[in-house]
């Protein structure tokens, strides 16, 4: 799973390339393309996905009870709240509110609610992810911005990184499902393999550094190249 989350990585750096190279109008990169759509969703599914089943794995291998996750939540809610004040300092015009680490902080936070369901969990996951998909396809929206973190949002909200709980909680409790399928009691099933690329589990074991960094590195080069008159 480490080798899987690595691969989200490259993924997301992969995308915030583009993405980057846009926002500073270097080029005219059409991120609603086909291609750029469908390859921001993929990492943000599979991301998440390898998230439910971390906690899975990490729920079977816990002897200290809620206390466990509750310090894992803790701790990624103040990661959540350093990325939205340091999105709303720079660059301000969509600073990050309910990001995918708010998302994963508040999921780490309920999932153990949601351990004792086993197999419902995939039913219960893919509800969440419809009725997600039918807030966005019907465009609610509130008179109250309060809301925004279940993806039902004032006409004004706009974020650079949004992850709703709807549909995205879904997505978290199918990986939850997922973890039970391949690692039954926290081994792998019969053909599940038990290691994957070491390159890219090295990423995966230090996603959360990674993507704390990356942006910044990304930035700073192209500042950087900008400066030398290279861009």
């Amino acid at each position: 799973m480490d080798a899987v989350r690595g691969l989200a990585i490259v993924m997301m750096v992969a995308y915030h390339v583009f993405f980057d190279i846009r926002y500073f109008g270097i080029a005219n990169v059409d991120l609603g393309g086909l291609p750029l759509v469908l390859l921001q969703r993929a990492t943000g599914a599979l991301f998440v996905l390898v998230a439910g089943v971390s906690l899975t794995l990490s729920e079977q291998r816990n002897t200290e009870g809620y206390a466990h996750h509750f310090r894992r939540g803790l701790f990624l809610a103040g990661v959540a709240l350093l990325i939205t004040l340091a999105t709303w300092i720079y660059p301000h015009e969509g600073f990050i509110q309910f990001g995918v680490i708010h998302m994963l902080a508040l999921s780490t936070l309920i999932a153990p609610l949601f351990f004792r369901f086993g197999r419902l969990n995939a039913a219960l996951g893919a509800l969440v992810v419809l009725a997600g998909i039918c807030i966005g396809i019907s465009s609610i929206q509130a008179d109250t911005h309060w809301l925004f973190w279940l993806g039902i949002d004032d006409p004004s909200y706009y974020a650079l990184d949004n992850y709703p709980m709807l549909p995205w909680f879904g997505v978290v409790l199918i990986g939850m499902w997922l973890g039970q399928a391949l690692f039954p009691g926290g081994k792998p099933a019969a053909g599940v393999p038990a290691k994957g690329n070491a390159q890219l589990a090295f990423l995966g074991r230090n996603s959360l550094a990674i993507y704390l960094a990356h942006q910044l590195v990304l930035v700073g080069l192209i500042l950087a190249l900008r400066s030398l008159g290279l861009l």
